[in-house]
């Protein structure tokens, strides 16, 4: 496979994975390939191989005879993708509380303008997606590769979690939880941060009624609305 292939593969599996991360794609959505394709000016031959990566992150599942769909979780996936990531990010948060810096905090806060805004102008995807990325902002300050990827894929899961059990107008993430935290943050208070990030993960795999609510998407449209530059 040429460079060139793997260069945009790459782009295709990477405007997928966004549209997951997201929640723009439902559990149980069809990928067609002819409709990926021209929905990501791509060829169906790297529609088939970005799908197949996907397929080993657990954000597909190619079924015999009918081809791909955004995978769907279960209860018990729920309750381990969380529990995951309460290990995870537990042990990111008291690194970063160990080694952050004027900069990170500065970082950390414009961040949170930025979901003020989006939350203020009820921008759906945008808030969606900024609330996942504060949690990989907190791992990219920890300065871990290895978490920062395997947090990405936990994140994109959840938004699965989320698409699929979350209750109709339930705020899952609450206003005030990421101020807070980078506040206990700034001031070194181990304790109760950690306390808040339990609190904030397990709400909101508490709220969950894990009563699904399916309906299909337009890949056309699906691509079309989003910023992929």
């Amino acid at each position: 496979m040429s460079i060139t292939a793997h260069v945009e593969i790459d782009r295709v599996c990477k405007a997928i994975f966004q549209a997951i991360f997201e929640r723009r794609l439902e559990p149980n959505t069809r990928l067609i390939e002819n409709e990926l394709a021209k929905a990501l000016s791509s060829s169906r031959a790297n529609v088939r191989q970005a799908l197949l990566v996907l397929e080993q992150r657990n954000l597909v599942q190619i079924i015999p005879n009918k081809g791909a769909v955004i995978a769907e979780p279960s209860q018990q996936d729920a309750a381990e993708v969380f529990a995951a990531r309460l290990c995870l990010e537990a042990k990111i948060l008291d690194i970063v509380i160990e080694k952050v810096k004027a900069k990170d905090l500065k970082q950390l806060r414009a961040h949170l303008k930025k979901e003020k805004q989006a939350r203020e102008e009820q921008q759906r995807h945008t808030l969606i997606y900024l609330t996942g990325k504060f949690h990989l902002l907190l791992a990219e300050i920890a300065a871990n590769q290895v978490f920062i990827d395997f947090l990405n894929q936990l994140i994109a899961r959840s938004s699965l979690i989320l698409e699929k059990y979350e209750i109709q107008g339930k705020n899952n993430c609450a206003d005030e939880d990421h101020s807070k935290l980078v506040q206990l943050i700034a001031s070194g208070d181990r304790k109760k941060a950690l306390a808040l990030l339990t609190n904030h993960l397990e709400s909101i795999e508490q709220n969950l009624n894990f009563k699904p609510s399916i309906k299909p998407d337009d890949l056309q449209d699906v691509f079309a609305s989003m910023n992929l530059s």
